[in-house]
């Protein structure tokens, strides 16, 4: 069992924990990470779900996951990467991204606190976590901004912006 937070729309916790499944069947905010590794040619890399995941199998998408009950943001941003990449990161290299990102649907309902690290492993030097990803690959952005028009991704259109920015940034 996977114990989560509830938030409210600002991301203040409302004083509920509960199991992560049990919040997604009830669609209640919850916070969560996506964690962009950027390498120094400017490309990022993603990951493929696999095919056994609830929400977005089979697709394309970022170092992401859940924040669990009492974890701080940082710590699971670091857990994450750690458990689907095998990467080990200090609180140092993980820099915060861009703005919060609030997604209220009719299923999924999170929050997204966004980082990024730097990191030239190649492809087949990372450690991915088999039950959660199938491979993982490096993209240019206009490859990514591409694919998530084409819906190859776990990523909506109106995460393109968030891509262009990285694209200028790095």
């Amino acid at each position: 069992m996977e114990l989560i937070e509830i938030v409210d729309e600002n991301g203040d916790f409302t004083g509920q924990i509960m199991d992560k499944e049990e919040a997604h069947d009830k669609n209640l905010l919850h916070n969560e990470v996506g964690i962009f590794i950027i390498n120094d040619d400017g490309k990022v890399l993603l990951q493929k779900r696999s095919a056994n995941k609830r929400f977005s199998p089979n697709k394309w998408g970022l170092c992401a996951g859940h924040v669990d009950a009492y974890e701080t943001l940082e710590d699971a941003a670091i857990r994450e990467i750690k458990e689907e990449v095998g990467l080990d990161v200090s609180y140092e290299e993980l820099i915060p991204y861009g703005e919060k990102e609030v997604t209220i649907k009719e299923s999924n309902s999170h929050i997204t606190y966004f980082y990024y690290v730097k990191c030239n492993k190649k492809e087949d030097e990372f450690i991915i976590q088999e039950e959660e990803l199938s491979e993982v690959k490096w993209f240019n952005i206009d490859e990514i901004i591409t694919m998530i028009k084409e819906g190859k991704t776990s990523f909506k259109e109106n995460r393109i912006k968030l891509f262009e920015k990285i694209k200028s940034d790095f």
